[in-house]
């Protein structure tokens, strides 16, 4: 677990090459609005990793989102962080 923010553009840059390869392909899992909605409560977790998690929140929109859907996300940055947080709650549950 990384406490602080160091390694946290690195994280953003894996999940974006990852997702891109795996996940975004015509059939991929997270396609479409729901599939980007599905992608960020699926990220939200791991930020629970970081020191402060709420205050990466706002980057993880354009640090993985919306490089990962090669600047055309299916959904804007205020669905994303609601999403992220739906996940980061899931998880602390």
């Amino acid at each position: 677990m990384d406490k602080g923010h160091k390694g946290f553009s690195d994280y953003m840059q894996r999940v974006v090459n990852v997702a891109s390869r795996h996940c975004l392909g015509k059939d991929g899992l997270y396609q479409g609005q729901e599939g980007a909605e599905r992608f960020a409560r699926e990220c939200g977790p791991a930020l629970l990793d970081f020191y402060n998690p709420e205050s990466l929140i706002s980057s993880t929109y354009s640090g993985i989102c919306v490089r990962a859907y090669d600047l055309k996300p299916p959904i804007d940055a205020k669905e994303w962080s609601k999403n992220i947080v739906i996940g980061m709650d899931r998880a602390r549950r």
